[in-house]
C-alpha cells in the first residue's frame, strides 16, 4: 500500500511538471496515466527493438560506404556485451534518441556546426532580404495586375513544347513534374522519359493483363474462368506467403479468387492445391499480424521477436526461390507441386506456431504465459512424432522466450525482492504487515488462479515451491544480517539454451525430462547455497538446538529432578487447599528456580487459564481433568526459531505436557501414604489394608508402566530422530516439516490423537481413581482420628455406613476400595482391547507402539490378578 501511495504522488508531480495544469483539472489525466504505469510489468525499453535499431544503424553505415565506421560500431557493441547489465537497453535507447545523422557526424567538432546552425536560426529575416537574395526586388511586372482573360506566356510555352514531342512515343512523367517546371532552365521536355524497349514494355503489359480482365459468359450464361499460367500462380503464391498483396488471393479472407484457373489442369485438382496453399498463407498471415501488434510484457516481446526472426528466415527462402526463377543461370523447370514441396519443410514449423497463436486468441484465458505452455506441449509432440526439425525449431523458440520469462524469477531468487505491481509473477508480497515470527509463512504468498491453481506455467509447478523458498531464504538472511546483495555468485548459473538443455547424444530422452533436469540444475545453482546458509544460521546464530533443549526440558519433562521441583510444589498447594494456588507470579518463580540451569529463565512464564482460576480449590483438587489442563507454560522463542517451531507444534508440546503432568499428579498422590508409617496399624485392620495396598499397587503399576512407555518408546526416540533429521534437512521447509511430523508422531503414539480419544479418556478415568483412593484413605483416617478431618473431601455422598460427616466407616471404606478395584479392571480391559484393535486397523508407525503398550499392560496385569 505504501508503494502504491508513493507511485501516485510521483505521478502527480510528473503531470504537474510536464503539463503545468492546476490540481483540479488533471484528475482524468492522472487516472489514465497511473493506470498506464501500473499496467506495465517493468516500464522497460523493448530490448529487441533497440537491438533491431542498432543492427539497422550498422547496415546504414555500410550502405553509405562507411565500412570503417560500421566495423568500429560492431566492435564496440561486442565489447559492450562482455560487460552487460540490465540497464544497457535503456542506455542504448537514450544514445539512439540523442543521435543526429551518425553516418556523417562522427567527430566532436561537428557540434560546432550545430551551434552555428542554432545561431543562424536565431537570426531574423524580412521580405526585403528574401526579395534581394532572389532577385525580384526590382521586377516591375511582378506587382502588375494579371489579365485572366488570356492564357499566360508560360502556358503558350508549355503547349509549344508539347507539340514537339513525337506522337508514337508514350510519355512517362516524373513524380515531381510540377515542381521541376519552376526550376530555372528546365522545360517540360526535360521531364519526359523515353522508354528504350517499347516492345518489351508492351509484352510485359500483355502478360499482366489477366489481373484486370473481366470474366466472360459463354452461350449458356456460364461464367468462364480466367486462365493463367503456372508461372504466374507460383509468383502469386510466393508474394502471398511473404505477406504482400496479390490478385489471386483475397486480402481480407485469404481465400483464392474463384474467377481464376490454371491452364492445363483439372479444376478439382487446382482447387484442392490452391486452397491448401491459401490456408497455409492465412495462418502465416496470422503470425505476421501478431508480430505487428506491440506488446508491453517482456517475455511476449521476446516471443514476437522469435517469430519475426523465423518469418525473416522464411522470407529469405522465398526470395531465393523467386530469384532462382526470375534470373535463371540455366534451364529451369518447375511446377506448382515442386515449389510447394520445397516450401513445405520451412512452412510446417510456422504453421505450428500459427496454431499456438490461434489457440491463444480463441480462448478467454488472460494468462500471459499460456503460449509457453503451448510451446512446451507442441515441442514434446513434435519429438514424439519424430519430427526433429520442428522439434528443434520449437524448442529453440521456447527456450529463448523462457529465458526472458524467468527474469523476475532470477531477480527473486538472487535478491529476494519482487515488484508489488508485477501481476505476472506467481509470487506476491502481502499488503498487510506480519509479525517477524510469521514472516516465513505469511509475508509472501503464491498467486492463485480463480480455480485455485498456481498462476504459473504448468511445467514450472514442480519447481515452484523451491523458487518460492529461495527468495524467502534471502529475505530471512537479510533480516539476520547474513546476506549481502550484489556479491559475485558462488556457483555459475547453468545455461538454458538449446545446446545445453538438449545436448547431442541424449536424443532418446524426452524433452520434459531434458528441460526438467536443466531447469533443476539452474534452480539448484541459486537455491542450495542460500538454503544451507540459512539452516546454518538457525543452528549457530539463532541457537535452534538450545531452544529445542529448552522445549524438551519444559514440555517433555526430560529432566526429572527439575520437573519434580516444580510439579511437587504445585501439587502440595492443591493438597493443602491453597486458595491462590494459581498465582502466576508464584508459579513462574517456582518454575524459574527449578529450570534455572536448563533454560533461559527470562523467557519462561507460567499461567493458569481463566476457567482454572474460577473453580474452587476443592474442585481443582478433586479431579485430574479439573485444573491441570488449564496450567500453561510459555517459553518465548526467538523469532527465527519460531519459523521452525510453529504454533501448531507448540500446541502439540502443550498437550504432551498436560498428559505427563496428569500422570505425575497421580503418582504424587499414590506416593503420599508411607507404608512404614502405617506398619503398626496395618495388623489391626489387615483386610482393609490389603485391599488398599492392592488398589495402590495396581494404580501405581499402571501409571509407571505408561510413563515408561512414554519416556522410552515415544518421547526419547522421536526426539533423537527429530534432531537427526533436522540436521539432514535440505531447507527451512523441510525443517518445519520434520519438526511438525515428529511432534505429530509423539501425539499419536501417546494416545492423544483423535482416533484414540476413548482410550485417552479411560486412562484419565484410571488416574482419577488415584484421587478417589486417596480421598477414601483420608476419610478412613479421619474416622480413626489419625489425620485432620479437613484433609478429607468426598466427591459424592456414600449411601451407607457414614456415621460421621467427615469420615468413613470400615464397611464404607471397604466398599469404596472394592469399587476402585472393579473400575480399574474394567478400564484396563477396555484400554488393552482398544489398543489392540487400533493397532490392527492401522498400518502407521505408531500402530506398532500401541501394540507394544497393550502387551506391556497385559504382562503386568498377569501378575496382579
Amino acid at each position: 500500500m505504501a508503494y502504491a501511495a508513493q507511485l501516485g504522488a510521483l505521478t502527480e508531480e510528473l503531470i504537474e511538471a510536464a503539463t503545468g495544469l492546476p490540481s483540479k483539472r488533471y484528475k482524468a489525466l492522472h487516472g489514465a496515466t497511473l493506470q498506464t504505469i501500473k499496467s506495465q510489468a517493468y516500464l522497460r525499453i523493448n530490448q529487441f527493438e533497440v537491438q533491431s535499431t542498432l543492427d539497422g544503424l550498422e547496415e546504414r553505415f555500410r550502405v553509405n560506404n562507411r565500412d570503417d565506421l560500421a566495423d568500429a560500431f560492431r566492435d564496440a557493441l561486442n565489447r559492450l556485451e562482455e560487460h552487460t547489465t540490465k540497464w544497457h537497453p535503456e542506455i542504448l535507447a537514450l544514445l539512439l534518441g540523442l543521435s543526429d545523422q551518425p553516418t556523417f557526424k562522427t567527430k566532436l567538432s561537428d557540434l560546432d556546426a550545430v551551434r552555428l546552425r542554432e545561431e543562424q536560426q536565431r537570426e531574423t529575416f524580412s521580405w526585403e532580404d528574401v526579395a534581394r537574395e532572389d532577385g525580384w526586388d526590382e521586377d516591375e511586372l511582378l506587382w502588375q495586375s494579371i489579365d485572366y482573360g488570356r492564357d499566360s506566356e508560360e502556358d503558350e510555352f508549355f503547349e509549344d513544347d508539347l507539340d514537339e514531342v513525337p506522337n508514337e512515343a508514350p510519355l512517362i512523367y516524373a513524380h515531381d513534374f510540377d515542381h521541376s517546371l519552376h526550376k530555372k532552365g528546365r522545360t517540360a521536355a526535360d521531364c519526359i522519359i523515353q522508354p528504350e524497349d517499347t516492345e518489351l514494355l508492351k509484352f510485359m503489359q500483355s502478360t499482366q493483363q489477366w489481373r484486370t480482365e473481366v470474366p466472360q459468359k459463354d452461350d449458356i450464361g456460364t461464367i468462364q474462368k480466367i486462365l493463367i499460367s503456372e508461372t504466374h500462380i507460383v509468383r502469386e503464391i510466393i508474394s502471398m506467403l511473404q505477406g504482400l498483396k496479390t490478385t489471386l488471393f483475397n486480402d481480407t479472407t485469404g481465400l483464392p479468387e474463384p474467377n481464376f484457373h490454371m491452364q492445363h489442369v483439372a479444376w478439382e485438382t487446382y482447387k484442392a492445391v490452391i486452397h491448401t496453399i491459401a490456408e497455409s498463407g492465412r495462418r502465416v498471415l496470422l503470425l505476421r499480424r501478431f508480430v505487428s501488434h506491440p506488446q508491453a510484457i517482456p517475455h511476449l516481446q521476446a516471443f514476437q521477436d522469435c517469430i519475426a526472426k523465423r518469418l525473416r528466415d522464411f522470407d529469405i527462402v522465398l526470395s531465393q526461390i523467386e530469384a532462382r526463377f526470375a534470373a535463371p543461370t540455366g534451364e529451369v523447370m518447375f511446377t506448382l507441386l515442386s515449389v510447394n514441396g520445397e516450401i513445405a519443410p520451412w512452412l510446417q514449423p510456422l504453421l505450428v506456431l500459427s496454431n499456438i497463436i490461434a489457440q491463444i486468441q480463441e480462448t478467454s484465458r488472460s494468462d500471459t504465459f499460456r503460449y509457453l505452455e503451448l510451446l512446451y506441449d507442441e515441442t514434446t509432440f513434435a519429438q514424439l512424432r519424430d519430427d526433429m526439425s520442428t522439434y528443434e525449431f520449437l524448442a529453440r523458440i521456447f527456450l529463448e522466450c523462457f529465458q526472458v520469462y524467468i527474469r523476475p524469477i532470477r531477480h527473486w531468487m538472487d535478491e529476494g525482492r519482487i515488484s508489488s505491481e508485477n501481476e505476472i509473477f506467481f509470487i506476491y508480497e502481502s499488503s498487510t504487515k506480519v509479525p517477524m515470527s510469521n514472516i516465513w509463512q505469511d509475508r509472501f504468498k503464491l498467486r492463485q488462479t480463480p480455480e485455485g491453481t498456481l498462476h504459473a506455467p504448468k511445467f514450472l509447478k514442480p519447481a515452484a515451491h523451491r523458487i518460492y523458498n529461495a527468495g524467502k531464504n534471502i529475505v530471512v538472511l537479510r533480516l539476520l544480517g547474513k546476506y549481502e546483495l550484489g556479491g559475485p555468485p558462488d556457483v555459475e548459473e547453468p545455461s538454458l539454451d538449446f545446446e545445453h538443455v538438449c545436448p547431442e547424444g541424449l536424443s532418446l530422452a524426452t524433452f520434459p525430462d531434458l528441460f526438467g533436469a536443466a531447469f533443476n540444475r539452474w534452480i539448484q545453482s541459486k537455491y542450495r547455497k542460500t538454503s544451507t546458509t540459512l539452516k546454518d544460521a538457525l543452528f549457530d546464530m539463532c541457537e535452534l538446538s538450545l531452544s529445542l533443549d529448552a522445549l524438551q526440558a519444559l514440555y517433555l519433562m526430560s529432566d526429572g529432578f527439575a520437573t519434580a521441583s516444580f510439579t511437587d510444589h504445585l501439587f502440595d498447594k492443591l493438597e493443602n487447599l491453597n486458595p491462590v494456588w494459581y498465582d502466576r507470579f508464584a508459579l513462574a518463580g517456582t518454575a524459574q528456580d527449578a529450570f534455572m540451569l536448563l533454560v533461559d529463565t527470562s523467557r519462561l512464564s507460567v499461567s493458569v487459564g481463566v476457567q482454572g482460576t474460577r473453580m474452587t480449590v476443592s474442585d481443582a483438587r478433586g479431579s485430574i481433568r479439573a485444573a491441570l489442563p488449564h496450567l500453561k507454560i510459555d517459553y518465548r522463542l526467538a523469532w527465527p526459531v519460531q519459523i521452525v517451531v510453529s504454533e501448531e507444534s507448540l500446541a502439540n508440546y502443550r498437550s504432551i505436557f498436560t498428559l505427563l503432568l496428569q500422570f505425575r499428579r497421580a503418582i504424587h498422590i499414590l506416593h503420599k501414604p508411607r507404608i512404614l508409617e502405617n506398619y503398626l496399624t496395618d495388623n489391626e485392620n489387615w483386610d482393609e489394608r490389603a485391599l488398599f495396598y492392592e488398589a495402590r499397587r495396581n494404580l501405581l503399576w499402571f501409571c509407571t508402566t505408561v510413563q515408561s512407555y512414554l519416556a522410552t518408546l515415544v518421547l526419547q526416540p522421536n526426539e533423537m530422530g527429530m534432531r537427526r533429521d533436522l540436521i539432514l534437512a535440505e531447507d527451512v521447509d523441510s525443517m518445519i516439516s520434520v519438526h511438525a511430523a515428529y511432534l505429530e508422531q509423539m501425539v499419536e503414539q501417546a494416545c492423544l490423537g483423535s482416533r484414540l480419544a476413548p482410550i485417552r479418556e479411560r486412562m484419565l478415568d484410571v488416574l482419577d481413581l488415584t484421587i478417589k483412593l486417596e480421598q477414601a484413605r483420608e476419610g478412613k483416617a479421619a474416622m480413626d482420628g489419625s489425620e485432620p478431618s479437613h484433609m478429607f473431601r468426598r466427591e459424592h455422598e456414600i449411601s451407607e455406613g457414614a456415621p460421621r460427616e467427615d469420615g468413613l466407616t470400615s464397611e464404607a471404606y471397604i466398599r469404596v476400595l472394592e469399587e476402585i478395584k472393579a473400575d480399574f479392571n474394567r478400564h484396563l480391559d477396555f484400554i488393552r482391547s482398544e489398543l489392540k484393535g487400533a493397532a490392527r486397523a492401522s498400518s502407521d508407525t505408531q500402530s506398532a507402539k500401541w501394540d507394544i503398550l497393550a502387551d506391556m499392560l497385559q504382562a503386568g496385569d498377569r501378575g496382579g490378578r
